[in-house]
């Protein structure tokens, strides 16, 4: 009796295992990427990622001082080019959470086009000055106004000197969802299960064991 008890365990453990092959949580962080052209020959692109928190639209405003943790950022990152597609200033003001721009805003909502209804972000970083911004919570003479407003304007800012300088405008910044990592871990999942499935069937045959039937469901 006792040298059954080995196989029949080894069976159980192996149907119980299963369904936590397929226990990969949907709590994952996203990857967007968007670009822009404004008048006057300036273009930008930029990226960012939320963090495993974040639900699928969401508000990134930040508490009004710097450096600050953000809540759903995980980083963004932002490149201005001229009229010749010469990079003018690269930045990433949110890097592991952490965001270095006292201004940053960043709403995003997967329900809209375009759906980055409220933007304010820059190249700031703490060494570089001056730097780009893009607001549509700024009208093209730098006066604050109501978020949304006003175009998306893309302004040079020069920290030091406390002076800006109207580069050009866009009516629409879309961000694009980039799939590539949901991807990678769903293609792990789909063979950890034909793996899990190959060697329950296996294990089935040497011990004649019947696991119950079990519901198994992607989190």
């Amino acid at each position: 009796m006792k040298l059954q008890i080995f196989p029949v365990l080894l069976a159980m453990v192996t149907c119980s295992s299963i369904p936590f092959v397929f226990a990969v949580s949907s709590a994952q962080a996203a990857d967007f990427a968007f670009s822009a052209n404004f008048t006057n020959g300036y273009s930008a692109e930029g990226s960012f990622t939320t963090k495993t928190n974040a639900p699928a639209s969401f508000s990134e405003i930040s508490p009004g001082y710097s450096p600050f943790s953000t809540r759903f950022l995980e980083s963004q990152s932002l490149s201005i080019f001229d009229s010749t597609n010469t990079l003018l200033q690269s930045g990433s003001s949110v890097i592991n959470g952490i965001s270095n721009d006292k201004y940053l805003r960043l709403d995003y909502d997967n329900s809209l086009t375009p759906n980055l209804p409220v933007l304010d972000i820059s190249t700031e970083t703490p060494s570089q000055n001056p730097y780009y911004f893009i607001s549509n919570s700024v009208d093209p003479s730098g006066n604050i106004v109501a978020d949304g407003s006003t175009n998306y304007n893309l302004f040079l800012y020069d920290r030091i000197a406390e002076n800006i300088t109207f580069l050009g405008d866009t009516t629409s910044i879309k961000a694009i969802s980039v799939p590539e990592s949901s991807s990678v871990i769903s293609s792990l999942a789909v063979a950890a299960f034909g793996f899990g499935f190959a060697f329950k069937r296996k294990l089935n045959n040497r011990t004649a064991s019947n696991c119950p039937p079990t519901n198994v469901a992607v989190i």
